[in-house]
């Protein structure tokens, strides 16, 4: 037996009655949809119709039984999204959302020209300047063998020292302030990660920690090496290593005009001091 159904105004047909109950099953069409088939005087709704009767009771069966085991999904709640080192932005103090590492760099650079601007005080030695007329090729000569003297080795073993004491009074600095002077030029401040002051022992762990996989003792090509690795794991994590170990944090904020300005003139103001001494 075929049947014709009315679907939206139009009569669409002809359909078995298993394409009937697929209709009826995917919600195309109701039990009130009118139908027709050749023995049928008029058109009735499926419901009505004895043969499509059962079609119309095993539909209903089936949304009931789907309803009535139908999975209780409860409601998503919305948790924490996962800052850089694994904590939750609402756990994680609001400047560890922000890695900066450019600022970091610069601030490391500044204490490290501060702490050669000290040292060039104390050493016997001036900047080897072009001298009035002098080719660029005669001063590059004279400067290499000035390099290369016994009193320019002694001024590299001198501030190789100095950047390795310099570590001790920058864990001294960290432990009672939370900063150094560049880490201070560019509004950068360590902290625990509670936002308390982190003890002696971290303080000093962490300097230590940065002089040897952070700059590499200083020494060309490990402080390269240690300087890259560092950059792409904080831009990757968030964190640098040190910190993450050491359970230790560094917050800083955006840069303003006018601090940017400031550090540029604190680098000017190290460069002339250096210039004293010609």
């Amino acid at each position: 037996m075929e049947f014709y159904l009315s679907i939206d105004g139009d009569k669409k047909g002809p359909f078995t009655l298993l394409k009937v109950g697929s209709l009826l099953e995917d919600s195309t069409v109701t039990p009130e949809t009118l139908a027709w088939h050749k023995d049928q005087e008029s058109w009735l709704p499926i419901s009505e119709i004895p043969a499509l009767e059962s079609m119309v009771e095993a539909t209903q069966r089936e949304a009931e039984a789907s309803e009535s085991e139908a999975t209780v999904i409860p409601e998503v709640t919305k948790r924490p999204t996962l800052a850089p080192g694994g904590r939750s932005e609402e756990a994680t103090p609001h400047f560890v959302q922000k890695v900066r590492p450019f600022a970091r760099f610069w601030a490391r650079m500044f204490d490290c020209l501060l702490v050669m601007t000290v040292v060039y005080f104390f050493v016997d030695t001036s900047f080897l300047m072009p001298k009035e007329d002098e080719a660029m090729s005669d001063w590059f000569i004279r400067y290499q063998e000035q390099i290369s003297s016994p009193e320019a080795m002694a001024i590299a073993t001198t501030i190789v020292r100095a950047f390795f004491a310099w570590h001790f009074l920058e864990a001294a600095m960290l432990y009672l302030w939370g900063t150094t002077p560049g880490k201070a030029l560019f509004g950068i401040r360590v902290s625990g990660v509670d936002g308390g002051r982190p003890s002696p022992f971290r303080c000093l762990g962490r300097s230590l920690y940065v002089y040897v996989m952070g700059v590499g003792f200083y020494l060309f090509p490990f402080i390269l090496i240690g300087m890259t690795f560092s950059f792409f794991r904080l831009m990757a994590t968030g964190q640098s290593l040190w910190d993450q170990h050491l359970k230790l944090e560094s917050s800083g904020g955006r840069l303003s005009g006018t601090r940017i300005i400031l550090a540029i003139f604190a680098f000017f103001v190290l460069v002339m001091l250096q210039s004293l001494k010609i």
